[in-house]
């Protein structure tokens, strides 16, 4: 072992500092440890020859600049001794930090001190140093590793309560300044983020919607955080020209954060001491609603989802994709119907047959003209406007009522009457066993007399149960938003086709022959079960008006 002494010691001083270690800030800030140092070095007639400083770095992993910068200066004879407040400084990873002061200090020849662990590799005092500073270093590892845990235990609970924990707010929002665990709109990027969804809805592929960006002259995500002065750093800057890509294209179409979902924990750290992140199962993340404003209608958000996952193609030299594209299935196979064109006398004609037939694959070709398709989905369309028009407007008069017109008062009485009959074989049953604990009927008797009663009391309550649901029923209907009539109500003039239409009142168009076609809507079961309800009560309200008169 090298022999050290005071006066030759060109002495480097090391602090670190960091959060996610748990260290005590007030007591562990760098200038604590840097004045503590000095002071030392000081009574004992050693000259710091360099300061070294990581503040912010965990203790978990050596790969720090200041460390790595002291072990260069280590090895070019700069300084021959390294001075530190306590051995947690140095590091937390129990392997690692023993690997440190029992192999690499000594081959390098490096005199070390942790002042308030008492330990200076020039003057070990036996076999007590050799059980004591590793005992130690596993100490301090077993800390981080209880702090890393907790940490993550309590981010956790803050995902789970709905708070932001991101360190930067993704485009379309901005961090509260009055809560940095809650975001708020920016309207200027989330104006943008408007363009994009309607673009989308209006047929545009992600590659013509980052094109037309770009014509706009519109900053990427990252160009904007940085001009709006954010310290904002990613692995997916371009060049010098930066660009809108397909990628955050899909990544902003595709984000539940714009209609007020905050979805966190998609990824998480090996361990405490690899910060390498791993992704998490998604039924594992952890999504919560209604934490922030929307800047997208969840209707909106929910078309563009379906849209997406259609087969949208966009056309040869065309920014947008066909009208039909992806809605269209044979009425036989079920695959899609594909778009080709034919010229005769000079004109250009186009056609839909099925996909299945151009491979050879058997099915006949379905062929139908997209003209007359367009015309027929066309008619269909206009005509479930005006009766899901004519149905609510049976509704929203039928809401109007007072509730004993809509037969509420009826039901009620019944379970008032029910309510009055469940007491009764309550109060029978309990009478039967007070008659039998007298002697007044027997033991036998009372059974045979419990069990009539209590059929009698379960049959009571299955039907109170009934006329409840039927109770809410009626009143859950009367005032109804029915918000996806909206959409109806928004085409109610239509004359022509679009894809906007398209994607949000038709699932699917299924293709039988030139003639037939069957148009499945949007909300197929709300609209049946409003067809059903208008035609019920409004039934009922005309047998009312006529037994009036």
């Amino acid at each position: 072992m090298s022999v050290y002494k005071s006066n030759s010691a060109k002495a480097g001083s090391y602090s670190r500092l960091s959060r996610e270690d748990g260290d005590k800030l007030e007591s562990d800030s760098i200038r604590n440890q840097r004045d503590f140092i000095s002071d030392y070095a000081a009574r004992k007639g050693i000259s710091i020859a360099e300061e070294y400083i990581d503040d912010g770095y965990s203790g978990t992993t050596f790969e720090r600049p200041a460390f790595e910068r002291m072990m260069e200066d280590v090895k070019k004879k700069k300084i021959n001794c390294i001075i530190v407040k306590d051995l947690s400084r140095l590091g937390r990873n129990y392997i690692e930090t023993g690997r440190y002061l029992e192999q690499i200090f000594p081959f390098l020849g490096v005199r070390f001190i942790a002042i308030n662990d008492h330990y200076d590799s020039m003057n070990q005092s036996g076999d007590a140093d050799q059980i004591i500073i590793p005992f130690k270093n596993l100490i301090n590892d077993a800390y981080c590793r209880d702090i890393s845990i907790k940490i993550r235990s309590q981010l956790d609970v803050k995902r789970k309560n709905g708070k932001f924990i991101g360190s930067f707010a993704a485009y379309g929002y901005l961090k509260d300044p009055e809560d940095k665990n809650h975001l708020i709109i920016d309207e200027v990027a989330a104006e943008i983020v408007r363009t994009i969804y309607g673009l989308k809805l209006n047929g545009y592929s992600a590659q013509r919607i980052a094109a037309r960006l770009d014509e706009m002259k519109v900053l990427p995500p990252l160009e904007y955080k940085r001009m709006c002065g954010l310290n904002f750093n990613s692995g997916f800057r371009s060049g010098i020209s930066p660009h809108w890509s397909v990628m955050t294209v899909n990544r902003i179409l595709h984000n539940e954060l714009y209609i007020g979902t905050l979805v966190q924990g998609k990824n998480r750290k090996i361990n405490y001491k690899v910060k390498e992140s791993r992704p998490v199962n998604e039924d594992e993340w952890i999504r919560v609603e209604d934490t922030h404003d929307a800047i997208v209608p969840p209707a909106v958000f929910d078309t563009v989802q379906r849209l997406t996952a259609l087969d949208t193609r966009t056309a040869p030299d065309e920014g947008s994709v066909y009208i039909l594209s992806g809605f269209l299935r044979c009425g036989d196979c079920g695959q899609n119907m594909v778009r080709r064109s034919a010229t005769k006398k000079g004109k250009k004609y186009y056609y839909y047959h099925c996909s299945t037939f151009k491979r050879g694959d058997g099915c006949s070709s379905h062929n139908i003209s997209e003209e007359k398709l367009m015309k027929m989905v066309l008619e269909v369309v206009q005509k479930q406007i005006g009766l899901v028009l004519e149905a609510d407007e049976i509704l929203s008069e039928i809401d109007r009522l007072p509730q004993e017109r809509l037969g509420v008062k009826t039901v009620t009485a019944q379970l008032i009457s029910l309510d009055k009959e469940i007491q009764r074989y309550m109060d029978l049953k309990a009478k039967v066993y007070q008659d039998m604990l007298d002697g007044v009927v027997t033991r036998e008797e009372f059974k045979d007399i419990n069990v009539r009663f209590t059929v009698k009391l379960d049959a009571a309550k299955k039907a109170k149960a009934e006329g409840e649901k039927k109770r809410d029923a009626l009143l859950s209907r009367k005032g109804s938003l029915r918000p996806w009539v909206e959409h109806f109500k928004e085409y109610r003039n239509v004359a022509e086709l679009s894809r906007k239409l398209m994607a949000s009142l038709i699932d699917s168009i299924v293709v039988y022959d030139s003639n037939t076609v069957e148009v499945h809507f949007c909300y197929e079961d709300e609209i049946q079960e409003m067809f059903e309800w208008a035609a019920e009560l409004g039934a009922k309200e005309s047998t009312e008006r006529r037994m009036a008169i």
